[in-house]
């Protein structure tokens, strides 16, 4: 460990015990071209200015923390640029897989899916129309013909008023910008 002030002046065992590494980590810095020796003044061995050489290494350690974070960036990037090339490949396939269904027949028409739902409506609404009839000939040996005959008047109107209401509420929703 170093006491006292700093010299001029130093050799690699003193640099690499301000810098906290191994004079090996100091030689290869110097053969890196990151630290730089120079004769001393006085002649004799090859030298490290101290306070430069100080400063060379965290300008150094600096710019591999820059580079280091830029990299980061750079691979969140690289991280969002696939992530949005895999959410539109999938997208690629439900549309293709949406597209070889409409191919396949497994989706009808709009015009056609209204026709057979209309035709639907029809058939199912004479179907419901006749139950009145058919409930009060169910019920004629338990009930007077003029109970029977309200009982079937009240279940017509209320079988239309259904109907009525929900072929009207398909309507609605087959209007175009009709909201929900």
């Amino acid at each position: 460990m170093l006491t006292g002030t700093v010299p001029e002046w130093a050799n690699s065992t003193a640099i690499a015990q301000l810098l906290g590494k191994t004079t090996r980590r100091i030689q290869q810095l110097t053969q890196d071209g990151i630290l730089k020796t120079e004769v001393p003044p006085g002649g004799g061995a090859r030298k490290y200015r101290t306070c430069d050489t100080i400063q060379r290494y965290i300008d150094h350690v600096e710019r591999k923390a820059q580079e280091i974070g830029e990299g980061g960036r750079l691979a969140e990037l690289n991280l969002k640029k696939l992530e949005a090339e895999v959410a539109l490949k999938e997208s690629q396939g439900s549309l293709h897989r949406l597209k070889t269904a409409i191919a396949e027949g497994k989706y009808l028409p709009a015009e056609q899916a209204t026709e057979e739902l209309a035709e639907f409506m029809t058939a199912f609404q004479k179907f419901a129309m006749t139950i009145p009839a058919r409930m009060a000939g169910a019920m004629s040996g338990y009930a007077d013909a003029i109970t029977i005959r309200n009982a079937q008047k009240a279940i017509r109107k209320e079988l239309e008023t259904m109907l009525t209401a929900y072929v009207d509420a398909m309507q609605v929703e087959d209007t175009p910008g009709a909201e929900p």
